[in-house]
């Protein structure tokens, strides 16, 4: 902008010599009416440079605000990178102990497959094997058994016939007994009787002889023959009666002699009974014994099926807990692809924030480079003097000073034209707002102030910033410039200036607003 300066100026002054000697008498006939409006046009443009200094001013304070809040936007940044990368690491190395557990459960799974294989085939082996025993022994035992059986009924049927002849025999010696003592007593009484009768038989005997004797005294000789004949009858009579007792007393030891020797038979029975029995009491024994054993055995093969069902309740619960560690692995795995995902999205809005910074860097950076070409334009325009031709103001002045305000207004509306764009943007940045719930909070409060603030307004020159109240922040403030503190205090400490009416002629010198928002 400077050597445009110095070349208008050199342009000029040729131009203004030529029109001195000429135009005399117009300056000084126009110079009482130019004067005025050389002092509104200038004091128009000193109200306009302060309100851009104003707004460069409030520019600035934005622009360190908006560094304040890169700088912490790029410390949560650098927070959430140090975190992510920690979440990563850490989910890295969780992930390489569970993978590692995972292996060395993998492998004892393994060991324990192969061991479970082998101890299934050796239990398989001498369960067939113990299986096939046990039918044996249980062949034999029913073999056995049913022999036993038989033995045992023999046996039972022997007990039968001892108990009944047992039951004979004490019958039949009671009977013995009985009849022992019915012959002693018979015999006794016999006895007695016959020793009685023959007491009797004497004693009558001896009466009778008396009585004989005194009968025969008394009888004498004519009763003799009688009482001899009736004495010999008599006496016959008694012989045939001993004889027929002494006949019944042969018989009754005959009987006696019988009894005692079916008594020797059944002695001797009762031996052969009792030796039998001894031996069916060795043999009982000797099959309790075989009993027992068979009993021991199948106690152990009780056991040893009662081992393998509890070998094969801790393959089950093995097992089981393979299966609870493969679904924890399972579980493991979808939590790794979650963290991914959420990592890849948070990535993901990582890149967009920083596209976006990136075009917030570039607009800002485009709209200070056309806030300073305006600025130094305007500066120009300000240091540029007319040059007086006999009290007159120089026309080309004036035409320069239209063209330079032209072109001043169209480096303007060149910054003017982003402003549709953010017009277009605000729209389809709402959904975006609704969709990235997890930005920072201040991210989000940026995004509020830029789209809250409106580029243009009808009637708005756009000259005078719209002020927002912004609470300020000690520690953001020792951040800021030393410019921004002094506009600032430069903004609140000048006072307000009123527009006179002559310079609402010059409404056709207004510049429209620039705004500085992208989209």
């Amino acid at each position: 902008m400077a050597p445009k300066k110095k070349a208008g100026k050199g342009a000029k002054e040729p131009e203004v010599k030529k029109k001195k000697g000429g135009k005399k008498d117009l300056s000084l006939a126009y110079k009482p009416m130019e004067m005025p409006i050389n002092e509104e046009i200038r004091e128009f443009y000193h109200i306009q440079i302060r309100d851009l200094e104003d707004r460069l001013a409030w520019y600035q304070r934005k622009w360190d605000e908006m560094v304040v809040q890169e700088k912490l936007f790029r410390q949560e940044f650098e927070q959430l990178a140090t975190n992510k990368k920690e979440i990563v690491a850490f989910l890295k190395r969780t992930l390489n102990q569970r993978v590692d557990e995972i292996t060395d459960l993998n492998e004892q799974l393994q060991s324990l497959q192969l061991a479970k294989e082998m101890e299934k085939d050796a239990f398989e082996a001498q369960l067939a094997q113990v299986r096939h025993e046990f039918q044996e022994t249980k062949d034999q035992l029913t073999t056995e058994n049913i022999i036993l059986g038989g033995k045992l009924a023999a046996l039972e049927e022997f007990r039968l016939q001892k108990e009944e002849l047992t039951e004979k025999f004490m019958l039949m010696e009671e009977q013995l007994q009985k009849q022992e003592r019915e012959h002693k007593d018979y015999v006794h009484d016999l006895e007695k009787k016959s020793v009685l009768d023959k007491d009797r038989l004497r004693k009558e005997i001896i009466q009778r002889v008396n009585m004989v004797a005194t009968e025969f005294r008394k009888v004498a000789t004519s009763q003799m023959w009688d009482t001899t004949k009736r004495a010999i009858l008599e006496n016959n009579t008694m012989t045939l009666q001993l004889a027929k007792i002494s006949q019944q007393g042969l018989k009754l030891l005959q009987e006696n002699e019988q009894l005692r020797g079916t008594q020797d038979n059944l002695c001797q029975q009762l031996e052969l009974l009792e030796n039998s029995q001894k031996v069916m009491a060795r043999h009982s024994r000797g099959h309790q014994k075989i009993i027992l054993m068979l009993t021991e055995k199948c106690r152990e093969q009780q056991q040893g099926t009662a081992e393998a069902e509890r070998l094969r309740l801790l393959l089950n619960q093995a097992e089981q807990s393979l299966l609870q560690l493969q679904k924890d692995n399972q579980a493991l795995r979808t939590h790794r692809d979650q963290l991914n995902l959420q990592l890849e999205q948070q990535q993901a809005e990582v890149q967009r924030l920083q596209q976006e910074l990136t075009k917030e860097q570039k607009v800002r950076v485009s709209l200070e480079t056309a806030l300073a070409q305006a600025t130094s334009f305007l500066q120009d325009i300000v240091q540029m003097q007319p040059e007086e031709v006999d009290g007159d103001l120089d026309a080309v002045f004036q035409l320069q000073h239209k063209e330079m305000l032209r072109h001043l207004l169209v480096i303007l509306s060149s910054a003017v034209v982003l402003s549709p764009r953010l017009q277009e943007s605000q729209p389809c940045g709402l959904p975006e707002e609704g969709q990235g719930s997890n930005q920072p909070l201040r991210t989000g409060s940026l995004l509020q102030q830029l789209s809250s603030s409106i580029p243009y307004r009808p009637g708005d020159l756009g000259l005078v910033p719209r002020w927002i109240h912004i609470p300020p922040n000690p520690e953001d403030l020792r951040l800021l410039s030393h410019t921004t503190r002094v506009g600032s205090f430069r903004a609140h400490s000048l006072p307000e200036i009123r527009t006179s009416g002559s310079q609402k002629k010059l409404k056709k010198f207004s510049l429209p607003g620039v705004s500085l928002l992208s989209k």
